[in-house]
């Protein structure tokens, strides 16, 4: 049984262009609930990519489901189809996959945590908590969270150096 990656989706661009993603995704996730089965938009190749589960639109911002991790792939073709870019963030705690990818003017960036930044994190056994430089919480996201903010500030650094 395949772990589930939890992915959001911002789209960057024309707003006018946002009326055709809300299309596109609202008549994905019926034809999905319809099916039973994952699904695609029809100018991508599923012999290239992985399906789309649960998918919603919701106030601009897409969510669903994939098997294992992202699909940066689907993503990088819808934008390209509409020409528009994304802030895609993405989540499977069970594969220690966690991270923010981006697109914009066909340029693909992937900011995400290793398994040495998951070993930061201690679980105490005792009290279900975890802690992280010298505090205590109630779950790892927060830590997640954190250690992602500081891998783009850092990021951000070196772009700035190379430019």
């Amino acid at each position: 049984m395949a772990n589930w990656c939890s992915n959001t989706v911002e789209f960057i661009g024309e707003h006018s262009q946002f009326e055709y993603l809300e299309v596109l995704f609202t008549a994905m996730a019926a034809k999905e609930k319809k099916e039973g089965k994952g699904q695609l938009p029809a100018f991508v190749n599923e012999k290239e990519t992985g399906y789309l589960f649960d998918t919603r639109w919701e106030e601009g911002i897409l969510y669903y489901e994939t098997k294992w991790s992202p699909k940066f792939g689907v993503m990088k073709r819808i934008a390209e189809h509409f020409s528009i870019g994304f802030i895609h963030r993405y989540a499977e705690p069970g594969n220690m996959v966690y991270g923010e990818a981006s697109y914009k003017d066909g340029v693909f960036t992937d900011v995400f945590l290793e398994a040495e930044d998951y070993e930061l994190c201690g679980f105490n056994e005792d009290t279900d908590t975890y802690s992280f430089e010298g505090s205590t919480y109630e779950s790892n996201e927060e830590i997640l969270e954190i250690l992602l903010e500081r891998k783009k500030a850092v990021q951000a650094l070196q772009n700035l150096k190379n430019d």
